[in-house]
């Protein structure tokens, strides 16, 4: 036991000739609080007692191993108020605030004194139920609140309540959303009609944290032609023949242009009606081929106007959410004797855009690109 006394003595800095640590001259900051500065939960305000006539400086540290967060430090001058604003862009790490009084020269003069412990986690992302387009061109979706399980439950930063939630759609020609609604505790939401393809969902409210978590659903748009004859013998049948062609979005960190791909598998519907005033109905069915062409025929009984219409398709795990295209009508002529050749008809659907305007106008959003991001309108990143 005395020989452990001795070699623990050794090692002190006046056995060893060195000069001993200064003992800290003035008493240790106290009472060291975070708080909201409003209801609206935007800004944290750090507030704390005892060093009122001395420097103090603020850092923070991980609660987990008392790291040191790689932020530039608060220093608080002799004289002012003792509170901070809490460093901006944290999220989904739990903190204290460290605070210590200091001299002219930045040395520490006194012991430390840290907050309570905080959490920064953002909303939990909701879970996407359903995305179901109608043909009004507005889009239903629904969705589940996310599970959250509170690390540090009862810290002076929690916000009572239960989460809400923001809809969202994003623009079509670029790597943002809008913001659709006010936040919500419901959990459906109608998408007014928008350009297709986009993309909607919703995104947790944000408390003061860096950036939010939110989630969305693909909704592709459709182009679609179809060639209708002119003339058809009554008696006989019609055949229409057309191409379905799926749009997507291929988005990088800016511009968002459009894709085509062959619409394999699309059920198409030929639909028919007397006249102006008449009501649609539908005489034939058939699903595209894999390069996204189609023949649909029915019986012919006399002149009728017809159209080619791709149904709205909900939200599947296979596939994304498809908006009701429709070609325009064109009227079929009954004739007794043969038919004349070809004809035409169809033309662009009522959703989606021409080809050469996607084509240019993907070229154009790679020079706008950075214009567009200075727009000063709010975003929010995807």
């Amino acid at each position: 036991m005395i020989a452990n006394m001795v070699a623990v003595l050794a090692m002190t800095p006046a056995a060893a000739g060195l000069p001993a640590a200064p003992a800290p001259s003035v008493p240790a900051p106290s009472d060291v609080r975070v708080a909201w500065t409003s209801a609206a939960h935007t800004d944290v305000e750090i507030t704390w007692e005892g060093t009122a006539a001395t420097r103090s400086r603020l850092t923070l540290v991980r609660a987990g191993d008392g790291v040191t967060e790689n932020l530039a430090a608060k220093v608080v001058e002799a004289g002012r108020p003792s509170r901070a604003l809490l460093w901006p862009g944290l999220h989904d790490t739990d903190y204290r605030v460290r605070v210590v009084a200091v001299d002219s020269d930045g040395a520490e003069i006194s012991e430390p004194a840290f907050s309570p412990v905080f959490d920064t986690d953002r909303g939990p992302k909701a879970r996407i139920v359903s995305v179901v387009p109608r043909e009004d061109g507005s889009i239903l979706m629904t969705w589940r609140p996310g599970a959250y399980t509170d690390p540090n439950p009862g810290d002076p930063l929690d916000v009572p309540g239960p989460v809400r939630y923001i809809p969202v759609a994003t623009l079509f020609e670029f790597n943002e959303y809008d913001d659709l609604a006010a936040p919500t505790t419901a959990t459906s939401f109608v998408v007014p009609p928008r350009r297709t393809p986009v993309g909607v969902g919703v995104r947790a409210e944000s408390v003061g944290w860096y950036d939010d978590s939110g989630v969305d659903a693909p909704v592709a748009g459709d182009r679609l032609t179809a060639t209708i004859p002119q003339q058809a013998t009554i008696g006989g049948t019609v055949t229409v023949t057309g191409r379905s062609i799926k749009l997507g979005r291929l988005c990088d960190r800016g511009p968002c242009p459009t894709v085509e791909e062959d619409d394999a598998g699309r059920e198409l519907r030929l639909e028919e009606r007397a006249g102006a005033t008449a009501g649609w109905r539908t005489v034939a069915t058939a699903k595209a081929r894999k390069d996204g062409t189609f023949t649909l025929t029915a019986p012919f009984a006399g002149t009728r106007d017809y159209r080619v219409v791709a149904p709205v398709l909900a939200l599947a795990p296979d596939r994304a959410a498809r908006v009701r295209a429709v070609t325009a009508a064109t009227t079929t002529t009954g004739v007794t004797g043969p038919a004349g050749d070809g004809g035409s008809g169809g033309g662009l659907p009522i959703t989606g855009a021409p080809v050469v305007a996607l084509a240019v106008g993907g070229g154009l959003l790679v020079a706008l690109g950075a214009a567009l991001t200075l727009t000063g309108r709010r975003r929010r990143r995807r």
